[in-house]
């Protein structure tokens, strides 16, 4: 296991973000703790191989019903997210294991070796890099037919800006798909998805994502809040009185945190869900309207109001040391 040492379980309120239950709100207890672990675990907050607290534990904790505890970890072990170990407790689960590609490092510290023997020799930068690229371009005969990486999502839009931002990070010629369960679910996408190279997930919808591929390996990705939507955030002024609409009322309290973590000079802050009965009220209140990935129909409820949405990224570290590999190990197979 990685993570924390056996035997020392991390209590909810020593997470990076603690877990906490808000009476005020219209979400169910067990529905507010799911959805807390779940985006927690899916962006980081909660490191893989992180010993959770008993069921016992949490409950005490947050004076939760201690079957509302059980159900929830239930819930989240048949997604995949957590696992038990008999007698140690129960973890965040573990990244897969990814074929070892090639050593980075070792790249790295060749080509340093390079440049700096080429310097010595008098060369400059700038025709080092020249030379380099000339070398680059004729580095085979037959134009490299890349890695294919398919990105499984939930809304069409922001898949496509998640496999966008991967894209960088790959060589030219690799290619990145974007398609979203629903496509899958209808019989869309199935062959592109089996013919991949490498098949990601969001991480908390892998169990999903592997029920609609059997016998493919799917690779799941965390994902963390963008740069622009923590600008956008900390760029509010403090009078402001901010709507903030989630798509799936479990991550409402969630969302809620998130806000308040880059805006926390905002203070006049109204919560609803997409399908809230008072949701039009809660907009017509606001100044400005924060909304979740999936809830872009309340520009059109509210055209009025400045609104932004609270865009994720792909996190970076699996990006680092999850995507790359399994590409890499796949790259030297063809």
């Amino acid at each position: 296991m990685t993570g924390v040492s056996v035997g020392t379980p991390v209590s909810a309120s020593a997470l990076a973000r603690p877990l906490s239950i808000d009476r005020t709100l219209d979400v169910p207890v067990g529905t507010q703790l799911r959805g807390q672990l779940e985006y927690g675990i899916a962006c980081g907050e909660i490191p893989r191989g992180t010993r959770l607290p008993s069921v016992r534990e949490l409950s005490q904790e947050l004076g939760v019903a201690h079957v509302t505890v059980a159900q929830t970890y239930k819930e989240l072990l048949s997604a995949g997210l957590i696992v038990t170990a008999r007698g140690r407790g129960t973890y965040v689960a573990d990244a897969p294991r990814t074929p070892a590609g090639p050593d980075h490092a070792r790249l790295r510290t060749l080509m340093q070796e390079a440049i700096r023997q080429a310097q010595h020799e008098g060369f400059t930068l700038r025709q080092i890099g020249e030379v380099a690229q000339v070398l680059l371009a004729r580095g085979g005969a037959d134009a490299p037919s890349g890695v294919s990486v398919l990105l499984v999502g939930l809304f069409a839009d922001a898949t496509r800006s998640y496999a966008a931002d991967l894209q960088p990070f790959l060589r030219p010629e690799d290619r990145v798909q974007a398609v979203t369960l629903g496509e899958l679910q209808h019989g869309e996408s199935l062959g592109a998805a089996h013919a991949a190279d490498v098949v990601l997930a969001l991480a908390h919808r892998l169990s999903e994502t592997q029920a609609l591929l059997p016998g493919v390996d799917v690779i799941p990705v965390g994902f963390i809040p963008s740069q622009a939507t923590r600008a956008a955030l900390a760029a509010l002024s403090p009078l402001t009185r901010v709507a903030l609409v989630t798509t799936f009322e479990e991550f409402l309290p969630t969302f809620l945190g998130g806000v308040k973590r880059f805006a926390p000079h905002v203070s006049d802050l109204a919560t609803t869900h997409l399908h809230a009965p008072g949701l039009q009220g809660v907009l017509e209140g606001a100044d400005v309207i924060v909304y979740a990935t999936g809830s872009e129909m309340v520009r059109d409820l509210s055209p009025g109001t400045p609104a932004f949405e609270y865009r994720h990224m792909i996190d970076p570290r699996d990006v680092e040391g999850l995507v790359l590999p399994a590409v890499d190990a796949r790259r030297k197979e063809t």
